[in-house]
């Protein structure tokens, strides 16, 4: 009776044992086939936001100075800010040229070939990025805008285009001035246009011998 006994209950365990594995896997099947249904929608979110589909957008801009004698008496250079007016104006240009929602009827018009219209100026007050000019406060403000020689290098990862005055700022008509600010346009007249990037607080100093280049340099990389 002992040994039938201890048959029985191996063998009700070898059935729970039986039992409790098939459970395990029955779950096991039906977790792995729930998830199955969502993993290509996970797959494709992530390489919807893959890292290596990133853009950015960074300008970097450049300033010699020049005496009567052509040598080198200042060279300054740095980061700008590209201003919300130029990143509206460059994604319409872009995608829609005709499409003016949220940006105003006509504020992108793009009458002229691009942003290649370099200006500076003597203000020292805050630019608005939706402004048509330099800042305008006081006495000071634009002293002149020139139309610039743009390339463009594709040759590396990045595509740099490089706007360059053509002929470099002379102030023949000023004794001397402090040049404080410039500004990257799409239109050669200071009261139209759009502006793409600008640099403040300079601090520039030039006489009327003087001669000033600048070089704006638009990197558009990942």
């Amino acid at each position: 009776m002992h040994k039938s006994l201890a048959k029985i209950t191996q063998l009700m365990k070898r059935t729970i044992t039986i039992g409790l594995l098939g459970t395990v896997l029955a779950v096991a099947v039906g977790f792995i086939s729930t998830n199955a249904i969502s993993a290509t929608p996970f797959l494709m979110a992530g390489n919807e936001f893959s890292p290596n589909e990133s853009a950015y957008m960074i300008g970097h801009v450049e300033y010699t100075v020049r005496g009567d004698d052509g040598q080198v008496k200042q060279y300054v250079q740095g980061d700008n800010d590209i201003v919300q007016r130029g990143k509206d104006c460059a994604a319409q240009r872009i995608f829609n040229a005709t499409d003016n929602t949220g940006i105003g009827t006509s504020v992108c018009a793009f009458s002229g070939d691009g942003f290649n219209f370099i200006a500076i100026g003597n203000a020292t007050g805050t630019i608005d990025g939706t402004e048509t000019q330099l800042d305008s406060s006081g006495a000071d403000g634009e002293i002149d805008r020139t139309p610039g020689t743009v390339t463009i290098d594709t040759s590396g990862p990045n595509t740099i285009a490089t706007i360059t005055t053509a002929t470099p700022f002379a102030f023949t008509s000023i004794s001397s001035t402090t040049v404080q600010q410039s500004g990257l346009f799409d239109d050669g007249t200071a009261t139209s246009g759009n502006m793409f990037a600008m640099r403040n607080a300079l601090a520039i100093p030039v006489t009327s011998a003087d001669t000033l280049a600048v070089t704006w340099k638009i990197t558009l990389g990942s």
